[in-house]
């Protein structure tokens, strides 16, 4: 199978090596993300099906040519989107590729699933400055239903992973409760009723379809709630420090990279070389 990471341009340069130079905020969720991507693509030497399958994914045919994602906007949903409504992956897998004359932007490439994951460390769920307030999560599922090909044609299945650290997802302590918990979980009920009525609270007029469309879609749906505990074969990566407040386990991004068996990458990316 041929694998490839996509990312921005100067997604390495700016926002993943000097954050791991500099030994800065060991909560930045965007280098977590990176180094799920990273391990994966290293491995085997790219363990893809693997990826998917801890994501959630039950599908076991993969892309014939796949990548992994990372920080790339999904095919726009409504008019006049803008900021407030544009939407981004921070990792995407599946059967996807890039549209036509847009950077950084993808759409479905006509195939049977999609898998589209939001990471979390200590940050909480988002809202629009719109006046209805949209969640983070609510904004992601829809654009992650409404992919589709050059054809119209969506994929049949729709997975939507949340990941955060297992502090969090087990609720250790009445510290690490988020809003993301009580969303998630609402959306994920049978029936998906919750899910139904917050879909239909965005006013701003549809791009290629409408609503009774993204309501159908919802049966594509699938949400999966993983730690990157568990997608990176790490021990619990936060813990209670003191009353409030919480603290990474481990101490350095070097450490890290070592326990992952990747001093070699950690290298690249502290000299400059990128890691691609």
């Amino acid at each position: 199978m041929e694998c490839s990471l996509k990312y921005p341009a100067d997604y390495i340069k700016v926002q993943i090596s000097p954050v791991i130079t500099e030994n800065k905020d060991m909560t930045k969720e965007i280098v977590w993300t990176y180094l799920i991507a990273r391990k994966y693509k290293n491995d085997y030497p790219c363990d893809y099906a693997k990826l998917a399958e801890k994501l959630g994914v039950k599908e076991k045919m993969m892309p014939e040519k796949s990548k992994i994602w990372l920080e790339a906007y999904l095919q726009p949903t409504r008019s006049k989107e803008g900021k407030t409504w544009m939407t981004r992956a921070d990792l995407a897998m599946g059967h996807l590729k890039e549209i036509s004359r847009k950077e950084n932007q993808f759409q479905s490439s006509g195939g049977e699933w999609v898998c589209i994951v939001e990471s979390k460390w200590y940050d909480n769920m988002h809202f629009t400055s719109t006046p209805e307030k949209i969640n983070q999560l609510l904004k992601i599922i829809e654009h992650a239903l409404l992919l589709h090909d050059d054809q119209g044609r969506f994929p049949k299945k729709v997975y939507v992973t949340l990941v955060t650290p297992k502090y969090f997802k087990e609720g250790f302590g009445k510290f690490s409760h988020r809003d993301y918990s009580n969303i998630y979980n609402e959306y994920n009920k049978p029936g998906k009723l919750k899910l139904k009525k917050d879909l239909a609270l965005y006013n701003l007029s549809f791009l290629n379809h409408d609503l009774e469309t993204l309501i159908g879609r919802t049966r594509a749906l699938i949400l999966n709630w993983v730690t990157f505990e568990e997608l990176l074969d790490l021990p619990n990566l936060v813990e209670h420090h003191r009353p409030g407040k919480y603290r990474v386990t481990i101490n350095s991004w070097k450490e890290i990279f070592s326990k992952m068996g990747m001093d070699d990458q950690y290298n690249k990316l502290t000299v400059g070389t990128g890691g691609t």
